[in-house]
């Protein structure tokens, strides 16, 4: 009798290979789940912060109201702000070349109805005349550009 009981020995190997295979496959199958839980979460707080820099530069809006030039390549802007948030001049253009050399106004935060006075030194010769394409960009990317003949 006793013999009898020690004669199959395959099927208890198979049970413990069986329990084994399913213990790794549930193992890999919870790291698998943290990692995308991980993954998720990440994208999700990225794509939430693209959203929210998107709607606060969609409430974003100003304009170039007057610029003047005074002695050698010393241009002024006013900028109103007409928005629904306040922003801040980052970068200023002329003819598509960047301006590298502020006076005051840059970085300026404007609230809304605000206006607020950027000088600088053009990059680009000013000649009586002439017309200049001068583009104003913000903080958030927002930009608006005007045509003026100095």
């Amino acid at each position: 009798m006793p013999d009898r009981l020690f004669r199959d020995k395959k099927g208890v190997s198979e049970i413990i290979a069986s329990l084994t295979l399913l213990l790794v496959v549930s193992a890999a199958g919870v790291v698998l789940y943290a990692y995308s839980l991980g993954a998720f979460n990440s994208s999700s707080s990225s794509f939430r912060l693209q959203t929210i820099g998107k709607e606060e530069k969609a409430r974003e809006r100003f304009v170039i109201v007057a610029v003047w030039w005074t002695t050698g390549n010393q241009l002024n802007l006013t900028v109103l702000n007409y928005g629904k948030i306040e922003f801040a001049i980052d970068a200023v253009y002329i003819n598509g070349t960047t301006v590298s050399s502020f006076t005051n106004g840059k970085g300026a935060v404007v609230g809304v109805w605000e206006l607020v006075r950027v000088k600088f030194t053009s990059p680009v010769s000013i000649t009586s005349g002439r017309t200049y394409e001068i583009i104003a960009v913000s903080q958030r990317g927002g930009h608006n550009a005007v045509y003026w003949e100095a």
